[in-house]
């Protein structure tokens, strides 16, 4: 029998081997952690953040093997809070952050110099928490940390088979979470973010145990079923809101302070005196990001919608609908069919915010009457999509996702560069050739498809068809707004204004251009409508969405002159149309959407 080689210490290239053998594991287990999430919130996404969250370290690595041991745990602690998603996310950020105090300047990593890296890591972990919870992922770092120091204590130098007395703690530490937090108990799981812990642990154990990068294989037939029944709800937070924090001699403790302040829960504050992640659960994610910016500039934020997560839980059928936020949806249908939005960003001079989440409509135009700076729209990030992507993907949906179109921004091209780096969840992205009005309505026959059984395939089929039959009218008050978005030429305001008339815009092709013009200066709701039922088959059924820029009056007007005018309207809904929208249309604008009714759905 061949003896183990014991380890005496770990270099650069030792350390960053072993790190991404257990990340590795994690990737492969992140289903499973995502099952068993139930606290604080049953939102099922810890086993997706804590693969983001290592997913970043792994990037932050980028393979090199010629890196010292020092260059390597910058990276591992930078990686770990540029990418820290979630409580777990935050509170590993953490970990590494103390890891790297501990350790200073060595070149090389003893068993008693990993031993106090990791107790001060723990010691660290409990610190991001603004109220620290016995049975969750800090006790198992710190029972983990605890053991390497007895064993340390007790003269242990052998590395290797610190790591597996560490593992066999950290076993042991997590299978008695549910004893000290009785949610856990209730629903029969472990704390989901100490399982993270702990399956890193087992990655990093079977390469130096085996010397390879595989999966350990278990009995997965033991795994727990989660009670559901016994779950709580989100709690009285709707968002789960995350953001970076970058500047000069950063005070985590002040922040920490001060966030408490606010109507929050989850509160989670990570990072050094350069640059600190805080997550927290609020229902007002703007205020958070103000707070904020008291301490620094903020570099990365987002905001989800917890509601909607805890939803996929008993979502039905198995294709789930993304779209972004150029579509504009009632509140009542995104609620009803679950349809997952990714928010636009627009900024006001160096103030970003997501549309529709830290801005809504009333502030968005008091800003445009009170701020110097005109409003600026830009694309989604592509993380914004993959996060989404994933949290799907992990709960088994295949998605369909459609996306405003690519004739004027580049967002579906964002959803598309996302979806080819998040496999694991198949992912179609739909290029809409629309936006507001028309994308909504068919995110919206999607997602009826997809309530009615309707496979990805099938759906896919049906929007193809759909996307050359839906037709999209704006009205804008004026083109000033539509001009200084760079949406419409200047020319045609200058002619129109010469003219004393005022433009119907029309979405062809993809592209926005000139369809009419109407006499007179500003929005007239029945002309909008007339030209509109023109538009319409008389024995075709259709379904429209009425979308208005601070105009609800003249929205109601025009559904009143279609329903009016045509018999056969399968739907009429109004919608406010978000800020992204508004930036372009102005105030007072009006935009309707319409498609024929597809035959298949109910």
């Amino acid at each position: 029998m061949k003896t183990a080689i014991a380890i005496a210490y770990l270099d650069g290239p030792r350390l960053a081997r072993a790190l991404a053998a257990g990340i590795r594991h994690v990737f492969l287990r992140r289903d499973y952690i995502n099952r068993i999430n139930v606290f604080p919130v049953p939102d099922g996404d810890t086993g997706t953040n804590m693969a983001f969250t290592f997913k970043a370290i792994l990037d932050a690595l980028g393979g090199r093997l010629d890196t010292s041991l020092h260059q390597v745990v910058d990276r591992v602690t930078e990686g770990a809070l540029d990418g820290a998603r979630g409580n777990s996310g935050a509170i590993m950020a953490q970990f590494f952050q103390g890891f790297r105090e501990a350790m200073g300047n060595r070149q090389l990593l003893t068993a008693a110099g990993l031993a106090k890296a990791s107790a001060r890591g723990a010691e660290q972990a409990w610190t991001a928490m603004s109220e620290p919870v016995a049975g969750t992922l800090p006790t198992v770092l710190e029972d983990f940390g605890a053991e390497l120091t007895r064993r340390v204590d007790e003269g242990a130098r052998d590395i290797r088979e610190l790591i597996r007395q560490g593992l066999d703690a950290a076993k042991v530490s997590l299978a008695n979470t549910p004893n000290q937090l009785p949610v856990l108990k209730q629903a029969g799981v472990v704390d989901a973010g100490g399982q993270g812990f702990v399956d890193l642990l087992e990655g990093i154990w079977a390469f130096v145990d085996r010397g390879v990068m595989d999966e350990l294989q278990g009995d997965l037939t033991e795994l727990t079923t989660v009670d559901m029944d016994a779950l709580p709800g989100i709690g009285e937070h709707r968002f789960c809101t995350e953001c970076v924090i970058e500047g000069a001699a950063l005070d985590r403790a002040k922040i920490m302070q001060r966030l408490q302040l606010l109507d929050c829960s989850s509160l989670m504050v990570a990072g050094n005196e350069r640059r600190v992640r805080v997550h927290i659960h609020v229902n007002n994610p703007a205020e958070l990001f103000l707070a904020c910016e008291d301490f620094g500039e903020i570099a990365q934020q987002k905001a989800d919608d917890m509601s909607r997560q805890h939803g996929l839980l008993n979502q039905v059928g198995q294709v789930a609908i993304v779209t972004d936020s150029g579509a504009d949806l009632p509140e009542s249908e995104i609620e009803r069919l679950g349809i997952h939005l990714v928010p636009v960003r627009l900024s006001f001079g160096d103030r970003e915010y997501l549309d529709g989440v830290t801005l809504q409509p009333p502030e968005f135009y008091r800003l445009l009457d009170e701020s110097p700076d005109w409003p600026q729209t830009s694309q989604p990030p592509a993380r914004d999509f993959r996060r989404v992507y994933a949290l799907l993907g992990s709960h088994g949906y295949e998605v369909i996702s459609i996306g405003l179109t690519s004739k004027l921004s580049g967002t579906t091209q964002a959803a598309r560069s996302a979806a080819e780096r998040t496999p694991e969840a198949r992912v179609r992205v739909i290029d809409s050739l629309n936006a507001s009005s028309g994308q909504g309505l068919l995110a919206i026959v999607a997602a009826e498809a997809a309530e009615q059984g309707m496979n990805a395939d099938e759906i896919e089929s049906l929007l193809l068809e759909l996307v050359p039959q839906t037709e999209t009218f704006a009205f804008p008050d004026d083109l000033s707004s539509a001009v200084r978005g760079g949406r419409v030429p200047a020319w045609l305001k200058n002619v129109t204004e010469t003219l004393h008339v005022t433009p119907v815009l029309r979405a062809k092709k993809g592209k926005l251009g000139l369809a009419a013009v109407s006499l007179g200066r500003g929005v007239k709701a029945p002309g909008l409508a007339k030209r509109i039922l023109k538009r319409m088959k008389k024995n075709t059924v259709y379904r429209v969405i009425i979308a208005h820029a601070d105009n609800d009056a003249g929205a109601h007007e025009v559904r009143r002159h279609i329903l009016q005018g045509h018999s056969m309207i399968h739907s009429c809904h109004l919608a406010e149309a978000g800020p992204a929208l508004g930036v372009h249309l102005g105030r007072g604008g009006l935009i309707v959407g319409f498609l024929p009714q597809p035959e298949m759905l109910s």
